[in-house]
């Protein structure tokens, strides 16, 4: 019960602290209003505003062409004890992604789950027509728009649309620029960075190197050069061989 309270007065704290900025006709009566969730709490319960989510491949094994997006969707109301549909539309002005290439068509009509105060919109995505380009990364956009429904009229302005971005490159980590680790591991490749994600999870974190350079990071960048000079391990837009500092054309 704490926790339901919690939620609605999060949410109450959301609705009155934006509504003065946004066009919304009238406090919901009869219907909740649909939204996708388009904001965060930090660790001081400061909201962060974001209506774009990133799906990636490229963390991804090279075996996986297939997988599901998810987003958050909410409403402005009281919790039903029944199922109740919302409507999704493609927003075509928006949208680079195309239907059965990169994604799987999404039906119009979507269910939200009996007392549930949020649901998750799944999409199916496929890798197979993205760029793997790390030099010249590219992203497919889908861009959603929510729909009146009968049982949902629209929420909040900013939670209206929200955008898909579906990728299959690894862009570089923050972490590995920094000083004396690049003496380490040297420049950025993908491929590079994903060996150090086999060696141990920890290193798919792309904001904080987990390892200390001084010890245990060491040992893995040590390792990664070692793995490089032993297997042959090729950049896939050059053909070039890659080493822990350079990358080799290949004759």
């Amino acid at each position: 019960m704490k926790t339901i309270l919690a939620y609605l007065t999060i949410l109450a704290t959301i609705f009155i602290s934006v509504s003065c900025d946004q066009s919304i006709d009238n406090l919901y009566r009869d219907k909740a209003r649909i939204q996708f969730k388009y904001y965060t709490l930090d660790y001081n319960k400061k909201m962060i505003f974001n209506n774009r989510t990133t799906f990636s491949f490229g963390m991804k094994g090279d075996g996986v062409v297939t997988d599901t997006a998810k987003i958050v969707v909410e409403f402005l109301g009281t919790p039903s004890d029944v199922s109740r549909t919302y409507k999704v539309k493609i927003a075509a002005d928006s949208t680079t992604a195309v239907a059965g290439t990169h994604y799987k068509a999404l039906s119009n009509t979507q269910t939200f789950g009996a007392g549930k105060f949020t649901d998750t919109l799944r999409i199916v995505v496929y890798r197979g027509s993205l760029s793997t380009s790390f030099t010249n990364p590219e992203d497919k956009r889908l861009a959603l728009e929510m729909e009146p429904s009968d049982d949902f009229d629209l929420g909040m302005k900013d939670g209206l649309r929200s955008y898909l971005y579906i990728n299959n490159y690894l862009s570089k980590p923050v972490w590995w620029d920094t000083p004396l680790r690049y003496d380490y591991i040297g420049f950025y490749h993908p491929k590079k960075w994903k060996i150090l994600i086999s060696f141990n999870s920890r290193f798919s974190n792309a904001e904080t190197c987990p390892f200390d350079i001084n010890n245990e990071g060491r040992q893995y960048f040590q390792g990664l050069a070692n793995y490089l000079n032993a297997i042959p391990t090729f950049d896939d837009e050059t053909g070039y061989r890659i080493y822990i500092d350079r990358m080799v054309p290949q004759n």
